[in-house]
């Protein structure tokens, strides 16, 4: 009778710890099946997961994520709610949702979540670049590009924040600031075939035809089709 009983607790223990464990196990497997664009077979998982856990809010947030993946952005701003109604600091979540936001052009629920990001972690640069384009969308270039002039700050090599940059600065009139980040960008990345194009256009329109010309070339060499139908319409 003893051994019967022991018997069934441990059977029992093992059957709480694996309830315990097999939802991480399926979030681990999740993680694989994303990374490999496998997204039915991640969703899976994440159902799985949720059903051991169902506060699991690392499982929403991936949900959410890999819904934006798949085209599927109100399901995926539904996920990031839950995830974030777990945990109202989970920056990831947050960032992500702003960044779903954006996608459906809903600017000002873009900053805000953005916003709430850079409160919870103030040293991450991408919040910054993500709110500066949420910004610029509303034609408000000079905050955005503070953003990205903080987001630079904590980020010296974010070729992306540097183009951008370089964009709203020449819009912004700022030309000699515009053709010093594109040539940042250009430094940093030898392979960024826009910012040979930006910087070309740019200069193009400053009346600097011969140096634009060779950009343009430059980056038609580099594979760009847009750069050789410029070099054919603009350098000939």
């Amino acid at each position: 009778m003893k051994k019967a009983v022991n018997l069934s607790l441990l059977i029992f223990i093992s059957a709480f710890c694996f309830s315990q464990n097999s939802a991480i196990e399926y979030y681990k497997s999740a993680l694989i099946n994303d990374s490999q664009k496998d997204y039915t077979a991640a969703l899976h998982d994440l159902d799985n997961a949720i059903a051991q856990n169902p506060n699991y809010d690392s499982a929403y947030c991936l949900q959410g994520f890999i819904n934006y993946k798949m085209g599927e952005n109100k399901t995926a701003i539904k996920l990031l709610d839950k995830a974030i109604k777990l945990n109202p600091n989970y920056f990831d979540a947050l960032n992500g949702r702003g960044i779903v936001k954006a996608q459906i052009k809903d600017y000002i629920g873009a900053i805000k979540d953005f916003t709430r990001a850079i409160e919870l972690n103030p040293t991450k640069p991408k919040p910054y670049y993500n709110r500066a384009l949420a910004k610029a969308h509303l034609d408000d270039y000079k905050s955005a590009i503070k953003d990205l002039d903080k987001s630079i700050s904590f980020d010296p090599k974010y070729t992306n924040a540097y183009y951008s940059r370089a964009f709203w600065k020449d819009i912004s009139g700022d030309y000699a600031g515009a053709v010093a980040d594109y040539k940042k960008v250009i430094e940093l990345d030898p392979t960024y075939r826009e910012a040979y194009i930006g910087l070309a256009t740019t200069m193009y329109q400053h009346g600097e035809k011969t140096p634009a010309c060779e950009l343009l070339k430059t980056a038609a060499e580099k594979g760009s089709i847009m750069a050789d139908e410029l070099v054919t319409k603009l350098c000939n």
